[in-house]
């Protein structure tokens, strides 16, 4: 038995009501309640704090476990609905479709599991709602009791020792009433302490399950597109795969992000490495550029990796320089190793407004383990997919800092509404197709987005590549200056001296 069919068990039973009424003494007792507010209600404080807490709408008290009563006749129909749609599978076989088989029976536990808390919750509220309800019911009764002692206690009479007889009743009356009611009440408050526990413990279980649910539900969507894509034919399967890998990059977990160590790099990604702790200065924005290649040439197909440096520019403030990888893995096997993957990028260029890819939530764990502060200025760069992340970082408004410079080489970054304050360097090769696949080619851009579109080498291959990209931004910065008698403008936001450094690596 798992640990949430004991827990279900245990609300579904009850015993964590101790055996208290579900029933009270009959009638609405609370309708009957004189008008003995400014008396009864004022002297017997404890009859007040408990009129105050449980003399209200009835209904209010059973608000709770009727939404879960809702929720419990929702999920029950679920674990037939999962079996019907892998009995539609039917004989289709496959990698894919086996997959997909063994996905809808993880679905098929899940959503069991989900019906039975979620049953035995809502029977476990409603009980409290019907304990709540007697409860309130035998307070408004002791109330109407005791108002019938106030009325003989305040009626009139010339007889002395009657008053005192009448007080002393009063009194008596009062106290056996407030001591019965009080038990109830303790009893009442314990069993819902009770209950409260039993659901703090079945809290855990719930989001372990939704994570869970979540997880399969990603694992599915790639198969589930590649089958809806396939009365299209080759390019509908595989244009459903891909759409699916996407859906499923923002459902996915969140991975590990750790401080790179070099001792775990050999051949050119420890030469990059080097590289990369070499640079105490930038100067250019081709210095920018340059960086984005070493970034790449760190992690490769196995790992992402992220370089953030902290600099000191000319104007003496600090700023954050984050440079982004572009696509290293194009998973046409399983999906594992670096999160700039074809799927990352399909969900990038989405620009989702609610979910994150897993590839930005590791730049953004990165970005704080690495000590940038909240609201801190940042300057976003990156080459092809590096470059989308960029952007998208840069126009979304819920990003916990303050960018002010965006770099960006190879890459598609038309589509995103980058805030009209925030100078954006989009170098694009004339020869490169990959900045034109947001649609937009070469047209109009907001104005504080620079475009520079430069030659570049002849053939799209080769013109998609950082190194040839470092090249020719070097080249047109100095044709800019000779032509202008300066740096292109507001260089000094991108530039400074590097005076913090690290370097962070995650997987799949």
């Amino acid at each position: 038995m798992t640990a949430a069919s004991v827990i279900s068990s245990e609300l579904a039973g009850g015993s964590w009501a101790n055996g208290l009424p579900t029933t009270g003494p009959g009638g609405d007792a609370c309708s009957r309640i004189p008008g003995i507010a400014g008396v009864v209600l004022q002297y017997v404080q404890p009859l007040r704090e408990w009129f105050d807490q449980l003399v209200g709408d009835p209904a209010a008290t059973a608000a709770v476990a009727t939404a879960w009563e809702d929720a419990s006749r929702s999920l029950i129909g679920i674990p037939d609905t999962v079996r019907s749609a892998r009995a539609s599978l039917g004989e289709l076989d496959g990698r894919t479709v086996r997959a997909l088989r063994e996905r809808h029976e993880d679905l098929h536990q899940v959503a069991l599991d989900a019906a039975e808390w979620t049953a035995a919750t809502a029977a476990a509220l409603r009980l409290a709602s019907r304990i709540v309800d007697a409860t309130r019911s035998f307070v408004c009764d002791a109330l109407v009791q005791l108002a019938r002692f106030a009325d003989d206690l305040f009626s009139f009479t010339l007889n002395p020792f009657e008053v005192a007889d009448r007080v002393e009743d009063f009194a008596r009356g009062a106290y056996d009433l407030i001591e019965a009611t009080g038990r109830l009440v303790t009893d009442l408050l314990e069993a819902l302490a009770a209950l409260g526990s039993l659901l703090d413990r079945l809290l855990p279980i719930i989001a372990e399950g939704l994570d869970e649910l979540r997880q399969i539900v990603a694992q599915m969507l790639p198969s589930l597109g590649a089958l809806a894509g396939v009365p299209f034919g080759p390019l509908g399967v595989a244009a459903g795969l891909v759409l699916g890998g996407a859906g499923q990059n923002f459902l996915q977990r969140s991975t590990d992000v750790e401080e790179l160590d070099p001792d775990t790099l050999t051949g050119d990604r420890l030469e990059a490495w080097k590289r990369s702790q070499e640079v105490t200065r930038l100067s250019t924005l081709a210095d920018l550029v340059s960086v984005n290649g070493t970034t790449d040439m760190m992690g490769g197909a196995d790992r992402t990796v992220i370089d953030i440096k902290k600099i000191v520019g000319p104007d003496g403030a600090e700023r954050w320089v984050v440079s982004l990888p572009s696509t290293q893995d194009w998973q046409f096997g399983p999906d594992a190793g670096a999160l700039n993957d074809r799927d990352s990028n399909v969900a990038l260029m989405m620009d989702n407004p609610v979910l994150r890819t897993a590839y930005e939530r590791a730049v953004l764990e990165a970005m704080s383990d690495a000590g940038v502060p909240p609201g801190s200025d940042v300057v976003l760069t990156g080459f092809s997919q590096g470059g989308i992340m960029a952007a998208n970082l840069a126009s979304d408004r819920t990003f916990p800092y303050n960018t002010v410079g965006v770099v960006t080489n190879g890459s598609p970054v038309d589509s995103f509404d980058v805030p009209p304050d925030v100078p954006v360097y989009a170098f694009q090769h004339a020869t490169d197709v990959v900045p034109t696949l947001d649609g937009n080619a070469f047209g109009d851009t907001a104005s504080n987005v620079h475009r520079v579109l430069m030659p570049g080498p002849a053939s799209p291959i080769d013109a998609h590549n950082n190194k040839a990209y470092t090249n020719s931004v070097h080249a047109w910065e100095q044709q800019y200056a000779a032509q202008h008698g300066g740096p292109p403008p507001g260089l000094d936001l991108f530039t400074g001296e590097v005076v913090d450094h690290s370097v962070f690596a995650t997987h799949e």
